[in-house]
């Protein structure tokens, strides 16, 4: 009777359970002081060199050690899906971690980085050289559009680096990898665009001052009423009554007034007419005294006179009662 061989048949899962626990931990993945590439690549040399080949393992031992931070960036690049779901492999987790992190899209950042690395002062040589090294490993040298137009590769980096113009080197920057076709679009475009803001701002400026000088005129003929009222006022004949230009004499108040200078009734003195012939100068007036005045009555006419006995003589007067 044959006998079985216990040792081929159950010892697979212990020794596989046995090999994971002894394996050392990954250290957790830091941007800030290593790059994704580096982090992948040690994680291949991981795996190998401890034999792991299942992407199931691969999986767990990456999720487990990768860290916090990447864990909760692997959740929203993987969402709406589970990182626990089985359709979530290993390979898909690092092409996607491979997307995020991707070098060649910063081409035109790194190499403005790259050329604007000077060297410190007190720096070693060796440190500066690294971090030169460090730079060049992601500016494309070998893999961008360019990698086989080495003169147009160095006119779009100088287009980059040597412009003093910021708003064409943020629009430069802001391309992957761009030719030296596209590259010199960009920056007619952004030139063009800059002339444009430009022309429109000046415009507006001149704009606002023209609305500012007409808003001025418009406040000072606001401001100034008063002479195109006067303008607009009735100037009438001076009033024989009283002698203002503001009104006809039918409407004056002093037609009935009784006058200081001559005692006639109809004017003031001011405008009486016999302080005025008194006035001018070099007339003679001559006077006489009044004795006796004779009163005759006549039938009634077209106008009021009066009979008076002047020097022996009888005179007829036209009485002056100021109306006309």
């Amino acid at each position: 009777m044959a006998k079985s061989n216990p040792t081929t048949t159950s010892t697979s899962a212990p020794t596989s359970t046995a090999t994971f626990s002894s394996i050392p931990a990954l250290h957790a993945f830091d941007s800030r002081s290593t790059t994704w590439q580096s982090y992948r690549d040690r994680i291949n040399f991981y795996f190998k060199a401890n034999r792991i080949v299942h992407e199931d393992d691969k999986k767990a031992l990456f999720l487990w050690s990768v860290g916090d931070s990447t864990y909760s960036l692997l959740e929203s690049l993987v969402s709406p899906r589970l990182l626990t779901d089985e359709s979530s492999g290993f390979n898909d987790l690092v092409k996607l971690l491979d997307v995020h992190y991707d070098a060649t899209k910063n081409i035109m950042t790194s190499t403005y980085d790259f050329y604007s690395c000077h060297q410190k002062p007190g720096q070693p040589f060796a440190e500066w050289k690294a971090e030169l090294c460090e730079k060049l490993r992601y500016c494309g040298f070998t893999t961008s559009v360019l990698a086989t137009k080495s003169q147009d590769r160095a006119l779009r980096d100088m287009y980059v680096i040597g412009t003093n113009n910021p708003k064409i080197r943020q629009a430069l920057l802001k391309e992957q990898d761009p030719d030296l076709e596209k590259a010199e679009k960009i920056i007619q475009i952004a030139e063009r665009l800059e002339q444009d803001v430009l022309h429109f701002g000046n415009s507006c400026s001149v704009t606002n001052m023209s609305v500012a000088k007409i808003e001025q005129k418009k406040t000072y003929a606001v401001r100034s009423p008063l002479p195109v009222k006067a303008s607009s006022k009735i100037i009438h004949p001076p009033c024989q009554s009283c002698g203002s230009t503001n009104h006809l004499r039918s409407n004056c108040k002093f037609r009935e007034f009784v006058c200081n200078s001559c005692q006639r009734s109809g004017h003031l003195a001011r405008v009486c007419r016999q302080n005025k012939q008194v006035k001018k100068p070099g007339k003679h007036i001559q006077t006489s005294s009044l004795k006796y005045i004779t009163h005759r009555q006549q039938p009634a006419t077209g106008t009021a006179t009066i009979s008076l006995h002047v020097n022996g003589q009888d005179c007829t007067f036209e009485i002056d009662t100021g109306a006309y």
